[in-house]
């Protein structure tokens, strides 16, 4: 058995095989989840992951679908723009090993957003309480269509108690607003659903205990 899950839902082809060998480089014991459709389903069907075809679907779906097909202990809420560096995972274990019942959520060091934006999350936790109020089996609350969902999971582990940023633990995300990487269509919508996810989740603040 692997000891942690990878999922990236997939939505540039042109990404997953930097990601895909940033993980190799950097990792042991691993396996890899990538939700995709199309083009993007196309670019990852030769590389060494486990292929979860869908019609599309917002970055919350296929999260919450991925974890489904995870087999690991634990597992990385990813994306395609990120670059895994050695010895994160080993840092992320021994933040886990100080929350209580042994984990819970680890925020990792994008080197962007100093909340942190994506996570390693004990599977254990998931099954037990969810990632919001009373969902055990769901990680991300569906009604987003991508910003606030890390601000539902982070705020939820909060206030459990549950939570943790690891600074050494260093996954760059290669995200527009760092520089790192040219604005297109995906950021861009990703972008427009501001207005709309801030109403989700200030409407659901009941559910982020």
């Amino acid at each position: 058995m692997p000891q942690v899950s990878v999922i990236i839902p997939l939505m540039r082809p042109h990404r997953i095989a930097p990601v895909v060998a940033s993980i190799q480089e950097s990792t042991e014991d691993y396996e890899i989840i990538v939700v995709a459709t199309g083009e993007c389903a196309d670019a990852a069907r030769d590389l060494p992951v486990i292929l979860l075809e869908d019609d599309g679907g917002t970055w919350p779906v296929r999260i919450n679908r991925g974890y489904l097909a995870t087999t690991a202990p634990s597992f990385v809420t990813g994306a395609d723009d990120l670059d895994f560096r050695p010895g994160w995972f080993e840092a992320v274990q021994q933040t886990m090993s100080t929350l209580p019942d042994g984990g819970g959520v680890i925020a990792l060091n994008d080197l962007y957003n100093s909340n942190g934006v994506h996570f390693v999350i004990q599977r254990e936790y998931i099954e037990s309480f969810g990632g919001y109020k009373d969902a055990p089996g769901i990680v991300v609350f569906p009604g987003f269509k991508h910003q606030y969902s890390d601000d539902a999971i982070r705020l939820t582990a909060q206030n459990r108690g549950r939570f943790a940023y690891c600074n050494e633990a260093i996954v760059e995300h290669l995200h527009p607003g760092a520089g790192k990487s040219e604005m297109d269509a995906t950021y861009a919508l990703g972008e427009s659903t501001g207005a709309y996810d801030q109403i989700v989740f200030r409407d659901n603040s009941e559910l982020w205990v």
